[in-house]
């Protein structure tokens, strides 16, 4: 079984105050494991390896394999009303169940783990027309204090300062959550994320030659430096993101934003072909911006995998020279607490442990340790 007898998703080590900031575990098996195999295996395999944000991994590695086969998969109504449903259900688990574990200074988890079990998404005998139907006067009256389109018009005014607003005056669980972290809003991280699809035409080819170099996965870059990518980062509108506090903030006013009027159209999603054999497909999950790049072979039995590659939206967050490194050693190294916050905020989606002051660099050897065991993405 995959990730019986190796770490998939690996590790991440926190390291304030120091040079470099992150440790981290991190491998790309997915070439290793790819190679030989039908190309219509990949879909599943890739949705077993990345298990969160699995519907994201499945729809682009279909999409990178249609578009190797010479075809350009079309985006209809129904894979984005999907995309949606999936993206607000990876959404709202992170606010109502990893927020209160993972957060420091967090109330208790019971408030919003009820809040999650009475979310129209899981309601049973509902279709998931119905769900996102009921999801607005829900978000209303239990989670808001007022109507989502008049909340989403207050953040659109401004989206700096009306989420902590909101949470400082709601009485909500989500709103007592957010406003438990208003500390966030002093840390500060550097402004610059990753912008592939403005001018995608050209930018996601070079990108995908870039992905046939060895260690790029892991250590990815664009144009001499290393953006980030996130809620903040998203082609229909980019949010602040100049610490923190607005990067927590971003992802509540995309989960919100993905449950109004025009949450079908919020997140892109695209495929296109390279060369014969060749294709590349893209998405914008709950963590920032996906890529998937397949290369064919003929064989008798029908198409194999020559090669398989995956850019995670991790690798541009946890990168040793990326903007959470940047804002981790600005820290005093005895502030375990910002430490966390920070990585919370970037939302690596990977296990991470806070180094204690004058620590070996050693991922191995866990210290204050904060969970996600259910994805590497």
């Amino acid at each position: 079984m995959i990730g019986a007898a190796i770490d998939l998703a690996g590790r991440l080590r926190l390291c304030p105050g120091r040079q470099p900031a992150l440790d981290s575990t991190r491998r790309d098996w997915l070439p290793a494991l790819a190679a030989g195999r039908p190309a219509a295996d990949l879909p599943a395999l890739v949705g077993a390896l990345f298990s969160l944000c699995g519907h994201a991994h499945r729809w682009a590695a279909q999409a990178a394999v249609q578009a190797a086969g010479g075809l350009a998969p079309v985006v209809d109504a129904a894979a984005r009303r999907a995309h949606r449903l999936a993206t607000l259900k990876d959404q709202w688990m992170r606010l109502a169940a990893d927020w209160p574990r993972t957060l420091p200074g967090a109330p208790a988890g019971d408030a919003m783990a009820a809040l999650l079990r009475d979310s129209p998404l899981w309601r049973t005998g509902l279709d998931d027309a119905q769900r996102l139907h009921a999801l607005p006067n829900w978000l209303a009256t239990q989670v808001l204090g007022q109507p989502l389109d008049a909340w989403l018009a207050d953040v659109a005014g401004d989206p700096v300062d009306q989420p902590w607003r909101w949470a400082a005056q709601g009485a909500s669980p989500l709103a007592v959550l957010l406003h438990s972290q208003r500390a966030a809003r002093a840390l500060a991280t550097p402004v610059g994320a990753l912008d592939l699809l403005a001018e995608a035409a050209h930018c996601l080819p070079a990108l995908a030659e870039l992905m046939t170099q060895p260690g790029f996965a892991m250590r990815p870059h664009w144009q001499g430096r290393v953006p980030d990518t996130g809620p903040w980062s998203r082609q229909a509108g980019a949010l602040p993101c100049a610490s923190a506090g607005e990067r927590l903030a971003a992802r509540l006013i995309e989960t919100l934003r993905l449950a109004g009027p025009d949450g079908d159209d919020w997140l892109a999603m695209g495929a296109l072909p390279l060369a014969p054999g060749e294709g590349l497909a893209w998405v914008e999950m709950a963590r920032g911006l996906l890529v998937h790049r397949v290369r064919l072979q003929d064989s008798a039995d029908g198409p194999l995998l020559a090669d398989a590659r995956v850019l995670a939206p991790t690798e541009w967050n946890v990168h040793p020279q990326g903007h959470l490194a940047q804002s981790l050693a600005a820290l005093d190294p005895a502030d375990a607490e910002a430490a966390a916050r920070l990585a919370v905020a970037f939302d690596p989606c990977v296990a991470f442990e806070v180094a204690p002051p004058g620590a070996e660099q050693n991922p191995a050897m866990p210290q204050r340790r904060q969970e996600d065991p259910r994805c590497m993405n």
